[in-house]
Order: structure tokens, then sequence, then C-alpha cells
């Protein structure tokens, strides 16, 4: 248990795409690894600072690596948090789905290619985020 309280938990800074990635996934790691010591005040905070960066972020996460915040939060007793948070990843998914598509970026491949991909995303992510908003919510359930 002490060596988990020495874990570095990065600070949501970046001075390049690489580092603020690299920060993310060190943000994760730090998640994951405070989630199994049942320490959900710091996996949250850890996963909230990697959210920040995420939302900036050039690179493509998969819908269920955004899902681990509200999971978390479920986890950690805070169900109202937890809805919150996948209702905001459902209303950001437009906008998500548009700049993993580059559906705005002429110098990538035809419209019609990235339009298609675009509403694979659309529709992959938001049945991803239901299925782990459903998880959370029998996971409640059972608590009650």
């Amino acid at each position: 248990m002490s060596e988990l309280l020495e874990i570095w938990v990065p600070e949501p800074i970046q001075s390049s795409p690489v580092d603020a990635d690299d920060v993310i996934a060190a943000s994760h790691r730090a998640a994951t690894a405070f989630a199994t010591a049942h320490c959900w005040t710091e996996a949250i905070e850890a996963l909230r600072n990697a959210k920040e960066l995420m939302l900036s972020s050039r690179t493509i996460y998969p819908a269920a690596t955004w899902c681990k915040l509200p999971l978390y939060l479920q986890k950690a007793g805070r169900f109202q948090e937890a809805m919150a948070e996948f209702s905001f990843l459902i209303e950001d998914l437009p906008r998500r789905a548009r700049k993993d598509s580059r559906l705005d970026d002429p110098n990538v491949g035809p419209l019609k290619g990235k339009q298609q991909y675009h509403d694979l995303i659309l529709k992959s992510d938001h049945e991803i985020i239901m299925r782990k908003q459903t998880l959370a919510q029998q996971r409640e359930a059972k608590l009650k």
C-alpha cells in the first residue's frame, strides 16, 4: 500500500502533443494502480487530468478509454457524477467523431470515405458508451 502512495500522478501540463499523450498514458496507468488499491479519489483525479488533456489531443482515444472515468466514479460511490460524465460523453461524441474522422480536414482523403468513417464512429462509440453506462447502472442497482 505504501508503494501506491508514492505513484506519480502527472500534472495536466503539455509542451507538445507527444508529451501530452505520454502524460495521458501515465495518468491512466496511475489511475489503474490507485483503483487496484481502492484509492478512488486519487484514481479519479488522475483520470480527470487525463480527460482534460484528451479533450485537446490529436490522438484518437477509444470510447472505452473515455468511459474509464465514469466507471471509476460509480465504483467510488459517486453515481450521479458518473451519470453526468456519461451524459457528457454522449453530448461530446459528435465533436470527437468529426475530429477522429478528420471530416473537416481537406488534406485527408475523399469526403465520402471520411463521412462513412464519421458515421461508423458515431454508431460504435455510442453503443460502447451506452453499454458502459448500463454496466454502471447495473452495478449501482446491486448496491441498493
